[in-house]
């Protein structure tokens, strides 16, 4: 059975998230020295309760301490950011979206050129 949909994460949820899945496991104090801006103890705490509800993180004690892990992969919330994006601002098209990569120089020609390898290479692995 498929996982219920999350809310999105906001900003700060999503760093508190970049510091767990490259970490694996962490505590509160962990998080608040891996942030490039310190937030105290109880924001962070207060975070994770909201991204537990969520369904993002869960928690196991060891000791006094509380340590947070990921219930969802990194790639999951990508996936669905980008698609919630293309649907929203590009009206479902992707080549909007890649359009809108060159045009504004955030990709160029080079990097399209890779991905069409990228892309024949994976179409050469799924029908061989």
């Amino acid at each position: 059975m498929p996982r219920p949909k999350q809310e999105r994460l906001t900003p700060r949820e999503n760093q508190i998230m970049d510091v767990i899945w490259n970490l694996g496991d962490a505590t509160v104090k962990d998080i608040q020295t891996q942030l490039d801006d310190k937030l105290a103890g109880s924001t962070i705490r207060t975070l994770l309760g909201i991204m537990q509800k969520k369904g993002y993180v869960d928690f196991y004690k060891q000791g006094k301490a509380k340590v947070f892990r990921a219930l969802v992969l990194q790639a999951e919330v990508q996936t669905s950011a980008l698609q919630n994006l293309i649907q929203r601002l590009f009206h479902g098209s992707t080549d909007q979206l890649l359009a809108r990569l060159v045009e504004d120089e955030q990709i160029d020609l080079d990097d399209l050129d890779d991905l069409r390898r990228k892309l024949a290479q994976q179409r050469q692995e799924a029908h061989p």
